[in-house]
């Protein structure tokens, strides 16, 4: 039993691990876990603190009605742009990231007056838009990616340039490019990392010579092209950093360093870290920095600056985008803030950390086996309390996990759809287990006890035990001839096996024909036929089982043979359990009982070996009996008529009918009281059949009784 439920055990959980590992890699539904799962575990966390250097300049619906412009930004004038450009530099803004496509020319005057703005601050970072288009190549379609930039009058002034690619698609957004297309072009918030860790990329190269990894005429164009195409440089270089940085970087700029070489050796597609909901980075409404004391604007010093479509007041949408964060009334993340919140991952290196698709697999098969073993080992409620505290545990692992260090590990395929799954299975299992053992259970005790009292007893065991029920019945009893001599004889296992046979050759009649067992002691069985009502078909089963004892034991094919005296009768009985403390016997008790197992002992005293009560033997059809006369019985006041059951109309034989009408003749006489007349017939009637039983009863009683006349003081 130990080892099949350990083979079931672990096919279950090898089910399981398929089945979550299916779903969890089929394209489409592998998308739950990314929209419900890690969706939960952004919305329980909330908002999540920022880092310092990122701050948003918003620009929305209010910004377009306090300066009195509309709401197309490339319409106003850019003299706004400039203005707001040259009050980040006042500030010291480290970098300014302008997250708007300047695309058309707008007055000269404005538009140099922008571009000499951008030229001075020497850090302003313009927005690329990547035009991707299909060529046909022969038989072949080639998606190319050409990056437009802005116009050249802006470009040019510009310390970079670089598109932020978002879905235009109504989906979730949950991960951004760190580079682009096949010519891995940076994307915005890359660049924004570059220029304000490391602009000039002088440190990284200086750190690349100092180690050998890099020939010291290398361009500094080529430096974090070839680190991209060569990752292992920068895992070197990111050990250094680890193990003996330079003595002259500051804790900040060794974490800057860090973040960048991470950059280029991470993912090219990470996932987001949201901070929260629209505006949890720090936000400074457009015209409001424009109308700032200069004496206020500190807080911009260092700080890396991103200018865009934000707010809570977008009428229009124009750049939102539906994140884990969208708002019940609409509102979603802008993609300034989106890439703000990129920028800020790269730089704290809090981009979510995915398992890969090895240690996802064995995180499934560990959970899979983990929660079906708890199902299946332990006993009922214990094992289902147990295993949902496993997966609640689990959930606040993956909590844990994600809050304190950004790693995302699944929940959804393990709690959602595995531990269901391995509980609904395991209760199948024992269920079926149950019921199996239940009818092993019930097949056993069919041995002893009727089906329906097997029934009652499982409903309501107290109520079933005190029950008990009268009833009206026909009770065989049946005692082996010179048992005890035979038992004195074998040993034990031979005897068992003996009897075992034994038995076999007489339940087989009785329960072929509607009986019950009701008690086994030793060579004597104890069979009855019950009903509610008096039926008198009962007795005719009974005494049909009784004939078909005597034949298969006359037919039998093992040795020693007994000879086996039935006793049969017809009456009211009670059935219920008989015992104390914890032993009971489910049987039938009562006079009738006791009676019919006396008419069985009085087959020694006749030498028959089926006798059956007037009551038991009454109405039998196809059945042949004969009258012995009336006889006393312990425990009765009034004598029994007994009937032996002979034989069945199919096998009776012309000398037994004869032979009955003799007795029945001579019986007749007995009973008028001419016992000589009646004995001279039993004696006529031994001359042809020597060994008849109830003849040599009556005659030595005849001769007793004379004898006890003549002898009066014997």
């Amino acid at each position: 039993m130990t080892k099949r439920r350990g083979l079931s055990s672990l096919g279950l959980g090898l089910l399981i691990s398929i089945l979550g590992i299916a779903i969890s890699f089929s394209p489409g539904t592998s998308d739950w876990e990314e929209a419900i799962g890690l969706g939960l575990l952004f919305q329980v966390r909330g908002h999540h603190p920022p880092p310092q250097d990122v701050v948003i300049v918003s620009i929305n619906g209010e910004t377009a009605a306090q300066l009195g412009l509309g709401e197309e930004i490339p319409d106003w004038p850019r003299s706004l742009h400039a203005d707001l450009i040259n009050r980040l530099t006042e500030a010291g803004a480290g970098v300014i990231a302008m997250d708007i496509f300047f695309k058309k020319p707008g007055i000269p005057e404005m538009d140099n007056r922008l571009a000499d703005a951008i030229d001075h601050a020497g850090n302003v970072l313009l927005v690329a838009y990547l035009q991707q288009q299909a060529v046909e190549s022969g038989a072949e379609i080639l998606h190319i990616e050409k990056l437009l930039p802005p116009l050249e009058t802006f470009s040019g002034s510009a310390a970079g340039l670089a598109p932020f690619v978002l879905p235009k698609i109504p989906v979730r957004v949950s991960r951004f490019w760190t580079f682009n297309g096949n010519d891995e072009m940076p994307s915005l918030p890359a660049v924004a990392l570059q220029h304000h860790v490391d602009p000039e990329g002088h440190r990284i190269k200086q750190i690349l010579i100092n180690a050998g990894l890099l020939p010291t005429d290398t361009d500094i164009e080529d430096i974090f092209k070839h680190i991209r195409s060569d990752q292992k440089i920068g895992n070197r270089l990111l050990k250094i950093l680890q193990t003996d940085p330079p003595t002259e970087l500051t804790s900040s700029q060794l974490q800057g360093l860090t973040a960048l070489l991470q950059l280029y050796v991470g993912d090219s597609y990470p996932y987001l870290n949201f901070y929260g909901p629209p505006g949890s980075i720090p936000t400074v409404p457009y015209q409001a920095l424009l109308t700032t004391d200069p004496g206020e604007l500190h807080r911009f010093e260092n700080k890396v600056v991103f200018v865009g479509y934000a707010g809570a007041y977008q009428p229009r949408q124009k750049d939102g985008f539906y994140t884990v964060f969208t708002q019940e009334n609409g509102l979603d993340l802008s993609g300034v803030e989106i890439a703000a919140t990129a920028f800020a991952n790269l730089l704290q290196r809090e981009t979510l950390i995915p398992l890969s698709p090895g240690s996802l697999i064995l995180l499934l098969v560990f959970y899979s086996f983990a929660i079906v073993l708890l199902f299946r080992y332990l006993p009922g409620t214990l094992g289902i309390l147990l295993g949902l505290c496993t997966a609640a545990l689990y959930l606040l692992l993956v909590y844990h996990l994600f809050e304190q260090h950004n790693l995302w590990l699944p929940w959804f395929v393990p709690l959602a759809l595995q531990t269901p799954l391995a509980l609904i299975l395991s209760l199948t299992w024992h269920y079926r287990q149950m019921r199996i053992s239940r009818e092993q259970l019930r097949e056993l005790f069919g041995y002893y006890l009727p089906n329906e009292v097997i029934d009652r007893l499982a409903q309501d065991k107290d109520q079933a035990m005190q029950q008990s029920e009268a009833a009206f019945g026909v009770c065989l009893a049946s005692d082996a001839q010179q048992y005890t001599k035979l038992a004195e004889t074998l040993e034990p296992k031979t005897l068992q096996v003996f009897l075992n046979r034994y038995y076999e050759i007489l339940f087989t009649p009785v329960r072929s024909r509607g009986g019950v067992v009701s008690d086994v002691v030793g060579d004597a069985m104890l069979a009855i036929w019950p009903s509610a009502t008096p039926d008198q078909s009962l007795a005719q089963k009974a005494c049909e089982a009784a004939l078909d004892i005597n034949l298969a034991l006359e037919h039998a094919d093992f040795e020693p043979k007994l000879f086996t005296r039935i006793g049969l009768h017809a009456g009211t009985l009670v059935m219920g359990h008989v015992g104390a403390i914890d032993h009971f016997e489910y049987r039938a008790v009562g006079d009738m009982v006791n009676t019919a197992s006396r008419i069985e002992n009085l087959n020694k005293l006749l030498g028959t070996a089926i006798l059956a009560s007037r009551e038991a033997a009454t109405g039998l059809q196809g059945i042949v009996t004969r009258e012995l006369g009336d006889f006393p019985v312990p425990g009765r006041q009034q004598p029994i008529t007994l009937f032996e059951v002979a034989a069945s109309d199919v096998t009776v034989t012309p000398e037994m009918r004869a032979l009955h009408a003799s007795f029945a003749e001579a019986l007749a006489y007995w009973r008028q009281g001419d016992k000589a007349t009646a004995c001279d017939k039993f004696e006529a009637i031994l001359q042809n059949h020597p060994d008849d039983g109830p003849c040599i009863y009556y005659i030595q009683q005849y001769r007793e009784r004379r004898s006890s006349r003549k002898n009066p003081l014997g």
